[in-house]
């Protein structure tokens, strides 16, 4: 690690993922799955590279709220602040802003993320953040940091929204980096492996993304920043693998690119360069069933895949049209099938009440989801989540009134909103959730199948573990709830 050369010390600050359900109890929260956050250990690289003196607290991963994290800010005598804001976290982003500026009155506090990029004008309605940055973050947050050491004014950068005499301000936007080899990997050595578990991940773990962008357009997902694709060389995300192997002993990486088996040259280079290393680590990914075959899985299994997830979202075609997903069942069973028989653990994501879906569509749905040879199943109710096609539709049709996230962000919080149509209701919804899980994970062949592998005992531990996660949080939604917007059909999730 480089000796800083700048006199500018900054502060990066991880919140927890949802306010209203932590801090759980250090058991629980091991179980639930904490993650790095490779926005900010990213950041902290770049800017640290360029001579900044850089410190991270991850307030999920120490289960810490933001009162009991004033010491640790106070020792850290920030100048920059940088915070990352998700939708459902934003709340406890504001929580921890407002506790920044009353310890360190006198720091520049930043704030990035998908949901300020969505709302920024809105987010900065709230006075402890002083710029919002949109979009991609390294060359804006370095500009801002370069800024302060020089003592030259915040306002005018390209790619933030500051606040100034006559309100606030959008500034224009900064083009995008196609090169993103140039950022340098996550600085690991400022959190702790150790602090990070997930229910599934064998340990200790870490994360990685390799590309940027989404050239997709389903409906229902919120990736706001780019649909431009742009890649990590494969020689650098496996510089990336061996180094976290070597120096950290992590014996799983889990890929969090929106899909990572897209181009099959790109995979087989990958793949045989994981090889030519002898590396001996796990990793997981993510991808969509359409682009995954078998000699694409072979490789990655040879070079040590251990996990694919993949979203399937719904059981009928009628429901993935609806969806934009632009799969269709029977691509969905082949890929899951083709995993299975090269020998990947599986697990497949669904989507329970999307709009203009019938009884008989999520019946089949949770009958399909237990009939393609799954390991694992994560089911959730459709939430109409902002920048989505989902949400516009919910808008027109009247099930949310207004812009209910654009009030979100002004109040800062307020009742997620879960789709309460002429069909179902919030209950009725939660219902049928309940009925999936139960339906998938209580199965005998699934059992079965987890009780005759060599780490059958493991897999069914994990299955167990996770009753205390749902103990603990449905305790937190009944006795701790945010006030409500009031805005449309809104129901708790």
């Amino acid at each position: 690690m480089a000796v800083p050369t700048k006199k500018t010390r900054v502060l990066l600050i991880k919140y927890h993922e949802a306010a209203d359900q932590q801090p759980l109890s250090k058991k629980a929260a091991e179980k639930l799955g904490i993650f790095p956050s490779l926005p900010l250990l990213g950041l902290a690289s770049w800017v640290r590279k360029h001579g900044y003196d850089v410190k991270l607290i991850d307030l999920h991963a120490l289960n810490l709220m933001p009162e009991e994290a004033q010491a640790l800010v106070r020792e850290a005598d920030p100048d920059i602040v940088g915070l990352t804001a998700k939708t459902l976290g934003w709340p406890a982003v504001i929580e921890i802003a407002q506790m920044v500026r009353a310890v360190c009155p006198d720091a520049t506090i930043v704030l990035g993320g998908p949901h300020l990029s969505l709302y920024p004008e809105e987010s900065l309605t709230w006075p402890c953040f002083d710029l919002a940055v949109v979009g991609d973050g390294e060359e804006t947050f370095l500009e801002i940091c370069d800024r302060h050491e020089s003592g030259s004014e915040l306002t005018g950068i390209p790619g933030t929204v500051s606040r100034s005499k006559e309100g606030i301000v959008r500034h224009a936007p900064r083009t995008l980096s196609r090169d993103i080899d140039q950022y340098p990997m996550s600085a690991w050595d400022l959190v702790k492996l150790d602090n990070y578990n997930v229910l599934t991940l064998l340990k200790p773990f870490a994360t990685m993304v390799t590309t940027r962008g989404c050239p997709w357009h389903c409906g229902y997902c919120s990736q706001v920043y780019s649909e431009k694709l742009r890649f990590r060389s494969p020689e650098l995300v496996v510089d990336e693998m061996e180094f976290l192997q070597k120096t950290y002993g992590v014996k799983e990486i889990v890929m969090f690119d929106e899909t990572f088996t897209i181009g099959k040259k790109r995979m087989r280079r990958f793949s045989e360069e994981v090889q030519r290393r002898g590396l001996n680590v796990k990793f997981n990914i993510r991808a969509r069933v359409d682009t995954v075959d078998r000699e694409t899985l072979t490789l990655l299994k040879q070079a040590g895949l251990r996990s694919i997830h993949m979203g399937v979202e719904a059981g009928t075609d009628r429901v993935l049209k609806i969806m934009n997903k632009q799969i269709t069942r029977e691509q969905t069973r082949r890929a899951f099938r083709i995993a299975r028989e090269v020998g990947i653990e599986t697990r497949g994501y669904f989507m329970i009440g999307y709009y203009d879906a019938t009884p008989e569509d999520i019946e089949e749905t949770i009958h399909f989801a237990s009939s393609i040879g799954l390991d694992w199943a994560s089911f959730s109710v459709a939430t109409a989540l902002p920048g989505t096609d989902l949400y516009t539709i919910a808008q027109e049709r009247g099930y949310v009134e207004g812009d209910f996230w654009r009030e979100y962000t002004v109040n800062g919080g307020g009742l997620l909103p879960q789709l309460e149509t002429e069909t179902f209701t919030a209950e009725q919804l939660r219902a049928y959730r309940t009925k999936a899980y139960l339906k998938f994970y209580m199965r005998p062949d699934l059992i079965r199948r987890k009780f005759s592998r060599a780490e059958g005992r493991e897999e069914l531990m994990e299955m167990l573990g996770g009753t205390t996660v749902l103990t603990e949080i449905v305790k937190a939604t009944v006795l701790r709830r945010i006030p409500q917007v009031g805005l449309g059909k809104i129901a708790t999730v």
